[in-house]
């Protein structure tokens, strides 16, 4: 590990921060650059015209410009080139979006995740992959994010365990997507993508569960996400005490009574009556362990969130009491592909060598 930071790794350093800010930015003078980073005129400018050579932005004159003189230039994040990939690899489909640096979507996919086992499920995944990279050929894609459901190691890249494929274990689909596509490849749980998405909306302790046929949660405190392999696996859990029988062995955990809701995207409203209790009560109990005040609720299932809205807010009053915590109901199905996404241009941009 190095004890020191040298002048090339300080000039990385600034090329990517300039490159943050003219993505939080939109668009941005050369005076604003030097103005917010505290970089000279002479740094500023040798940073600027790296990225302008390297095409990770354009400098045009800005049309918006009223004034007399000269008219000045506006840089924008290039939208031609170097782009990234969001992938969200759940049970009931694989959905990906290539976006260009700024977070502008170039191009989505969507497909029905159809599997037997781990050979099935690992050649759907390539499969996608390899119609990503048939529209952008060449190097024009830096980063993949997968956002995937199941335990893992997100810090090795290795997916411990798919729902619904018995076989699937330990497998490093990192590596084995960088050996075959040539590109940097990073796995995060489905939950923290979301979450992600709508970092900034909400202050304080953050809880996020991510219904479909399985669970996932992610946690962030104050602002910053809680990280762990297993340390959030709330879909086995039990929640009722012999209850409802589930594939993994046990009875009364939350999978057994949310797994059964919907099915190739219709509803079962017995079901659906049966898991209210079950979710109140992982919701109370995450709740309690983490200080959270506000829980947001997506996935499939909350696409029918009207079916059980009222008596699920009922069952966790009557749990809480006097505590309020606040529920918010998202069916936006996108928010994993999203946040895979972002966190890819966010990742594409640290990696930045010039």
């Amino acid at each position: 590990m190095k004890k020191y930071i040298g002048l090339e790794d300080m000039s990385h350093v600034n090329c990517s921060s300039v490159l943050h800010i003219i993505r939080s930015h939109g668009e941005i003078s050369r005076k604003q650059i030097a103005e917010l980073t505290g970089l000279s005129w002479g740094g500023m400018t040798k940073i600027v015209n790296k990225l302008f050579e390297k095409e990770y932005i354009t400098e045009e004159k800005d049309s918006a410009f009223t004034g007399s003189g000269r008219i000045p230039k506006i840089i924008r994040i290039n939208e031609k080139k170097h782009f990234v990939v969001g992938t969200d690899i759940n049970r009931s489909g694989l959905r990906a979006c290539v976006t260009d640096l700024s977070g502008n979507k170039k191009q989505e996919y969507f497909e029905e995740n159809c599997y037997k086992n781990k050979n099935e499920l690992l050649d759907r995944i390539i499969q996608l992959f390899e119609k990503i990279f048939r529209d952008f050929p060449g190097d024009t894609i830096q980063t993949a994010v997968i956002a995937m459901q199941g335990k893992m190691n997100a810090q090795k890249g290795i997916s411990i365990h798919f729902p619904g494929c018995a076989d699937w274990r330990d497998v490093p689909i990192t590596d084995i997507l960088k050996k075959r596509f040539q590109i940097d490849v990073q796995l995060e749980h489905d939950p923290d993508c979301i979450l992600f998405s709508e970092s900034g909306k909400k202050k304080g302790n953050l809880l996020l569960f991510r219904i479909d046929q399985s669970v996932g949660m992610a946690v962030s405190i104050d602002g910053k996400p809680l990280k762990g392999t297993g340390i959030l696996e709330v879909a086995h859990t039990l929640v009722i005490p012999n209850g409802k029988p589930c594939e993994c062995g046990l009875s009364g955990c939350l999978e057994a009574y949310v797994r059964p809701c919907i099915n190739h995207g219709k509803i079962n409203k017995q079901m659906v009556g049966e898991m209210i209790y079950p979710l109140a009560v992982t919701i109370f109990n995450m709740t309690s362990v983490f200080h959270a005040d506000a829980v947001i609720l997506t996935g499939d299932l909350i696409s029918f969130h009207s079916l059980f809205e009222k008596k699920l807010i009922t069952e966790l009053q009557k749990l809480t009491g006097n505590k309020k915590i606040e529920l918010t109901f998202t069916d936006d199905v996108k928010k994993a592909v999203k946040g895979a996404a972002l966190i890819a241009a966010e990742q594409a941009i640290n990696a930045i060598r010039l």
